[in-house]
């Protein structure tokens, strides 16, 4: 009776067990994350439609990532510059407020 029961306790854990990492592998097909998700802007932000990129000085041409800061929204080249602009904003803040047209700002 003893070795009944071990042997059904051990099976219904195994079954768990399996169930259990079942389940944790349905999310593996689903595609990652981009990278660097465009950021939302919010209503009051002032879009300077630059058209060029304050990081790399490279065309926006049809990027859709942005940075809001300071109330203004900034649009990027790629992904990579996404992520230096977050580093250090008031760097390339700067540089567009002190030649906006070198940056495409009409």
């Amino acid at each position: 009776m003893n070795r009944k029961l071990s042997i059904t306790l051990f099976a219904v854990a195994a079954l768990c067990f399996a169930g259990f990492a079942l389940a944790g592998m349905s999310n593996m097909d689903t595609a990652p994350a981009p990278a660097a998700a465009p950021s939302t802007q919010p209503a009051s932000a002032i879009d300077l439609r630059n058209t060029i990129c304050p990081v790399s000085g490279d065309t926006v041409g049809t990027s859709n990532l942005v940075e809001v800061y300071n109330g203004k929204v900034y649009h990027l080249c790629c992904s990579d510059c996404h992520t230096s602009f977050e580093k250090d904003p008031s760097k390339y803040a700067t540089a567009v407020a002190a030649d906006p047209k070198k940056y495409g700002v009409k």
